[in-house]
Parts: structure tokens; C-alpha cells; sequence
């Protein structure tokens, strides 16, 4: 596996962030923050269902460096059926596939969802 991958929420992550509406004005989510701006509604709940996929494919980046390659393999599918758009898991997904090969993946994690 190259050594070029990236967890998402990494400075060279390719990913946009994902945009969350606050259920009860519609205000746009503070990216950084789990309460909404305007009405102060706990948005912990929604911004970790909408980050799920995201989140996935870090753990596998963890399980792939902890040597669990079947945990890793299980994340990115869920990962890429969750969110069909998130290039970086359907990449190495794919590399997994083609190698055959379920070795460390290079990178740490830098975080998965905004702070809380």
C-alpha cells in the first residue's frame, strides 16, 4: 500500500466537509461545534450520524496500522455504502481488493468529527 494515505480531517484530506442544518431553525452547524448557533439545539447526535462514514474510515486506517485487516476491510465497506462519494475509502478499498493485501496503513489520525 502507498504511503500517501490520509486520514480525513488531515491537513492534505481531499474531502469537503459535510454540511449540517440545524433540525429545528435551519441554520448552518458551526463546523467545529456540535450546537447550533442561532438556537443553541445539541447537534452531537446528527453531526455523528452525518460524519459516520468518515469516521469509519479512519478506524480502518487504525485497524489497518494495528494489523486487523478483516476489521479495516468491514469499515471501508460500510464506510463507502454510507457515503458512495468518499474517494480516500473507495481508493483503498479498491487497493486492499487488488493487492489482496491487508498490511499497515501509513498516516495518523487526526481527528474525526468537530470537537466537542
Amino acid at each position: 500500500m502507498s504511503s500517501d494515505v490520509t486520514p480525513i480531517g488531515g491537513p492534505a484530506a481531499d474531502v469537503p466537509p459535510i454540511k449540517v442544518l440545524c433540525p429545528q431553525c435551519a441554520v448552518p452547524a458551526d463546523p467545529q461545534g456540535l450546537r447550533c448557533p442561532s438556537c443553541r439545539e445539541d447537534l452531537a447526535a446528527l453531526v455523528r450520524l452525518r460524519y459516520a462514514a468518515r469516521i469509519d474510515y479512519n478506524r480502518a486506517l487504525d485497524a489497518l496500522a494495528a494489523g486487523d485487516g478483516a476489521f479495516a476491510l468491514g469499515l471501508l465497506h460500510r464506510a463507502v455504502a454510507a457515503e458512495p462519494g468518499l474517494e480516500p475509502a473507495r481508493d483503498l478499498l479498491e487497493s486492499l481488493s487488488v493487492s489482496g493485501s491487508c498490511g499497515a496503513a501509513v498516516g495518523e489520525r487526526e481527528g474525526d468529527t468537530p470537537s466537542e
